[in-house]
Parts: C-alpha cells; sequence; structure tokens
C-alpha cells in the first residue's frame, strides 16, 4: 500500500544576533513563522522570512525552514 501525506504545514525560523554574552559567546533569538503555503517556493519562503526579520534591529545569523507532516497508509 502506497504511504500518503497529511496535514502538511511549512515554518520558517530566524536565528538573530542579539549581541555578546560576558564570556564573548552571542546571544541568540529565534522567531517564527508559520503556516506557509505547502506549494510556496523556498525563494518565497526566504523572502518572507528577510522581510519580517527586517522589522527587527537585530542582524539574522541564519533561517531556518521546517516541513511537517503526517504519514499513513
Amino acid at each position: 500500500m502506497a504511504i500518503m501525506k497529511f496535514n502538511e504545514t511549512r515554518s520558517a525560523s530566524c536565528r538573530f544576533i542579539t549581541g555578546l554574552d560576558g564570556e564573548g559567546r552571542e546571544k541568540i533569538m529565534t522567531r517564527t513563522i508559520a503556516n506557509f503555503k505547502i506549494d510556496s517556493t523556498l525563494d518565497d519562503v526566504y523572502e518572507v522570512a528577510l522581510a519580517i526579520a527586517s522589522l527587527y534591529p537585530y542582524s539574522v545569523k541564519t533561517v531556518n525552514m521546517a516541513e511537517r507532516c503526517e504519514l499513513m497508509e
């Protein structure tokens, strides 16, 4: 029997450098943007994440994307 995907979701997380701690290590803040359309391109997800990140006064360190779904027979 073929495996099917259900309830797909996609989100992106931006990790910001908010400063340095007392030992000189980067302090990181993460903000997540949820509910991207499943058919949105990677370029679109990245552009939207950076557009929202531009509203924050911090430098973006990384943009991560996560996809989740249920697998059923």
